[in-house]
């Protein structure tokens, strides 16, 4: 498990599309003498998922769902990145500090695999 946070694997490929974003723009900023804008808009949901054999639960968890979206505008234009992160995650929520951590389905079975 880790914690959820900007640098955590789950939040990674929204992480790194906003860096090359703010990036670019910075540079169209400094060469071009334009005023940039970027937001973020992110939903947040989880649900209950689980795994069967022969029809029979054998394991259940609770994945987070992530929808993100990215708008860059320099002045009359706009372009958007989308994404959908949390598919094959389990969340939980630590009783003591209150934090969010997540964790690759089946993350142990998968190293010992190897």
């Amino acid at each position: 498990m880790e914690k959820l946070d900007l640098n955590s694997e789950l939040l990674r490929p929204m992480k790194e599309q906003l860096e090359l974003i703010i990036n670019r723009l910075m540079n169209v900023c400094a060469t071009g003498n334009k005023e940039a804008e970027v937001s973020l808009k992110i939903n947040l949901d989880s649900y209950k998922k689980g795994e069967y054999d022969k029809g029979k639960l054998v394991k259940e968890w609770t994945e987070p769902r992530l929808e993100y979206q990215i708008s860059e505008k320099i002045k009359e234009t706009k372009n958007t990145s989308k994404g959908l992160l949390g598919t094959d995650y389990e969340m939980q929520v630590n009783k003591e500090d209150n934090n969010v951590y997540v964790q690759k389905i089946n993350e142990q079975m998968s190293m010992l695999e190897d």
